[in-house]
């Protein structure tokens, strides 16, 4: 089965997005995309480790590979 570059590498980048994001989330008080007054949400950080792991393994599984 042939991989296709171009899905492995936007899944890459929507997973390095997702890490950037949770670390913003667990490291500082923050009201992005919240109402409300501003505080951590860990509980969001988690869900965005999650699907950082779920679109990283997806871009491993999705690149192209050499048939040796």
């Amino acid at each position: 089965m042939r991989g296709n570059s171009a899905l492995a590498i936007l899944l890459s980048i929507v997973g390095i997005a997702c890490v950037v994001l949770a670390v913003i989330y667990f490291t500082l008080k923050t009201n992005l995309f919240a109402s409300g007054h501003p505080f951590r949400h860990t509980d969001r950080a988690i869900v965005l480790i999650i699907v950082a792991v779920v679109c990283l393994a997806a871009a491993y599984f999705a690149r192209p590979r050499r048939i040796a």
